[in-house]
């Protein structure tokens, strides 16, 4: 586990054509954090909120919570299958830091919610199933915690959810269901919270497995970003109405699916591959805003589609095997224009996929792609506000 430091000026060009005509994204690399983990694979990692000097993994398959300082040495780490804390998980679905000593953990399969110390044991447990009379469910595609906060006393939970009354593929689901709830760990009384857009893909065509938006909380705003909707929502939770930052940018707006009501199987032996490699993926987003001179700006890395003519392989086991490499763009938009919105846009080094966050100087978090060696690896890069 070791920190480097460097303090060199990174340009990168794509060797390949470009169709898209974007710019390389021009960066500074001054540090290097990698958690070297022997036994178990780190999925996702999740900065402090309180401050930047500690970072939390996990393995979201083996229940295991993991703690490292900000030079990547391991401090604490739990599996809650095993010992004094067994508890019946699924699989990790969402890590969120409280405090230094309060971690909060959402399970993706049974809805259970955990109440981490700083020696990442339990203190306190729920079932938001059970907690909100199964009218709750938190375990669809993407598990996420959006806010905590008590409220006279009474902690009280945002996450993201659904309604459990409804068949998830009918349409009368993105008619009806709510993306969200804010629930009183306490009572278990729960606000549903937002709806999906009027202008959204997902009232259009059907995406088995991409229908959980990706929310950032700031300032009591909620951003919506969507796997398959190219525009970004702005929500607040004392109204039904919302904002549209309208997605103006290079790569393809169109929206492509299955007819509603098909049975799952169907959808992943035919159609998988064409709606989720064909389609631009829009949900690579870190969990905050990037802040600039008094300005808030929403940052997202995109997988670029494969264009038809490439994609040749419909069986999904044979594509897992070859993975075709693609394109993933970094795109930036300010958030305090009332209209005509102008995204830029970056072609990502190879190297990178996604970042993980975004510090108070504006520096960005590359998770570092190395599937060859058991490592996680995040570069701290810097790069130019020019024209911003």
């Amino acid at each position: 586990m070791k920190y480097y430091h460097a303090l060199l000026l990174f340009v990168f060009i794509s060797c390949k054509h470009n169709e898209n005509n974007f710019n390389s994204f021009i960066f500074e690399l001054k540090g290097k954090i990698t958690l070297n983990n022997e036994l178990y694979a780190i999925d996702f990692t999740d900065f402090s909120k309180i401050n930047d000097s500690l970072i939390y993994g996990y393995d979201m398959s083996k229940g295991v919570v993991f703690k490292f300082d900000n030079h990547g040495n391991l401090l604490q780490t739990n599996r809650f299958q095993n010992g004094e804390n067994e508890v019946d998980l699924s699989q990790i679905g969402h890590l969120y830091p409280i405090s230094n000593d309060s971690i909060l953990i959402l399970e993706n399969g049974y809805g259970n919610l955990l109440l981490l110390d700083g020696n990442l044991k339990i203190k306190n447990s729920w079932n938001i199933r059970t907690l909100t009379q199964a009218n709750v469910s938190t375990t669809g595609s993407r598990s996420q915690i959006l806010n905590f906060r008590l409220v006279d006393s009474d902690p009280y939970i945002t996450v993201a959810a659904n309604d459990s009354n409804l068949q998830l593929s009918d349409i009368s689901y993105f008619e009806k269901t709510f993306l969200a709830a804010k629930i009183n760990l306490n009572t278990g009384d729960y606000k549903p919270l937002f709806k999906y857009p009027n202008e959204s893909t997902y009232r259009q065509v059907f995406l088995w497995g991409n229908e959980v938006p990706y929310f950032i909380y700031h300032n009591d705003k909620y951003i919506l970003s969507f796997p398959m909707d190219p525009n970004i929502y702005i929500f607040t939770e004392d109204s039904e109405d919302y904002k549209v930052v309208p997605y103006t940018g290079k790569l393809n707006k169109d929206a492509y699916g299955v007819e509603f009501g098909m049975y799952q199987g169907d959808f992943f032996s035919q159609h998988f591959i064409d709606v989720n490699y064909n389609k631009n993926d829009f949900n690579l987003v870190s969990k905050n805003l990037l802040t600039k001179s008094g300005k808030e700006y929403f940052v997202r890395v995109s997988r670029k589609a494969i264009n038809d003519k490439n994609l040749n392989i419909k069986d999904l086991n044979t594509f897992v095997i070859t993975s075709p490499k693609q394109d993933y763009i970094i795109q930036i938009v300010e958030l305090n224009e009332k209209e005509n919105y102008e995204w830029k846009e970056f072609l990502l080094p190879s190297d990178y996929k996604n970042f993980v966050h975004i510090d108070e100087n504006g520096n960005l978090y590359l998770k570092r792609s190395d599937e060859k060696k058991e490592v996680y690896t995040i570069d701290l890069v810097s790069w130019d506000f020019a024209g911003f």
